[in-house]
């Protein structure tokens, strides 16, 4: 149902109207809206200078902006920010773009790095911005299998498989000297043992409840949970994935050099964009960040609209798209919403 405008939001049923018209407009065109031409091409039933009036009234409630005095209206982030707000209740994802998103992660190999390059790419694709995923937490993955290598006389390397397809690998330091057939017997156990738990649940208390409760006893059960326990002793760090960076070069208003040259920065060291996607990993929904809001000078002229995904009820990443402010959001906001959906039933399936 179409979201009903009152006063409540400052402006009267016709401002919206019009408002969402100037946006959309900008949006197609990337150039200042006139009143005259603007009346003519979208039917208003009112004259060129009360659309002026109208438009001033906009500028001083900050939905608009003049960029210079004889040129037309461009939306600012406010304006932005109303529009986007005003497509939640009454977008709807054409047929076709939801079966070529489902086909392009059914096709996929069962393995979470590809899982996420295939999802960037179909966003920036489809979107024609750029695409980004941040990878989930290992802690809600399911352990599939667990495997110990020697690789020196002390020197051991954890294997953890997860039915998601993640893959977690550290070198862990014994003082035993333990030959390659011991290990196999420690996989084998461990895997029994820890197989079809979460890595939260292994953390928290599954390792104890094993060594106080397990059949098991000597060496075999004691050093095998202690070489889990120093394996996941510390924290693994989701990963970024971003494709279609080249898609923003051919966009006028962003290949202005300050504005390109700081979204390349954030894409080439990552931390910061990776910092924000894990704030709106705390979002419910589909979620926007619209100029200033990104609350980052280097990429104000940007937006973000991003999705968290879960595995079971645990949102564990986000999917989203970054593009300008003048992004096609009627278009990106219920692609990035129904992909975070797809991503998550796919990766709660793979967990069971």
């Amino acid at each position: 149902m179409e979201k009903e405008y009152t006063t409540d939001d400052m402006l009267n049923e016709r401002e919206a109207a019009i408002l969402r018209a100037i946006v959309y407009e900008f949006i197609s065109t990337g150039k200042p809206v006139g009143s005259r031409s603007f009346v003519q091409k979208y039917s208003f039933s009112i004259s060129p200078a009360t659309m002026r009036n109208i438009m001033y009234d906009l500028e001083l409630s900050e939905y608009l902006e003049q960029p210079h005095t004889s040129a037309g209206r461009v939306p600012t982030d406010k304006g932005y920010r109303f529009y986007v707000d005003s497509l939640l209740d009454t977008y709807q994802l054409v047929m076709n773009e939801k079966v070529r998103i489902r086909e392009e992660l059914l096709t996929n190999e069962v393995q979470m790095d590809k899982i996420f390059m295939s999802v960037t790419r179909m966003l920036s694709l489809v979107s024609q911005y750029t695409g980004i995923a941040l990878t989930p937490k290992p802690d809600f993955t399911v352990v599939k299998h667990i495997e110990l290598v020697s690789i020196t006389a002390n020197e051991i390397l954890f294997i953890m498989v997860t039915r998601t397809g993640m893959v977690i690998h550290k070198k862990v330091n014994i003082s035993s000297n333990l030959t390659q057939d011991e290990l196999y017997k420690f996989s084998k156990y461990l895997t029994s043992e820890l197989g079809g738990y979460s890595i939260f649940e292994i953390k928290n208390n599954l390792i104890e409840t094993v060594r106080q409760n397990s059949e098991f006893e000597g060496f075999i059960k004691d050093l095998s949970l202690d070489i889990t326990e120093l394996a996941l002793k510390e924290e693994e760090e989701p990963d970024i994935y971003i494709d279609g960076i080249e898609n923003l070069l051919v966009i006028p208003e962003m290949v202005e050099a300050d504005r390109l040259r700081g979204i390349l920065h954030r894409v080439e060291e990552k931390e910061h964009l990776k910092g924000i996607m894990e704030e709106m990993r705390k979002k419910e929904g589909v979620f926007t960040l619209i100029g200033a809001e990104i609350r980052d000078e280097l990429i104000s002229g940007c937006s973000i609209v991003a999705s968290p995904y879960k595995i079971g009820n645990h949102p564990v990443g986000v999917i989203g798209i970054i593009g300008p402010t003048r992004m096609d959001y009627e278009k990106v906001v219920p692609l990035v919403d129904y992909t975070g959906r797809i991503v998550s039933d796919y990766l709660t399936k793979m967990s069971r």
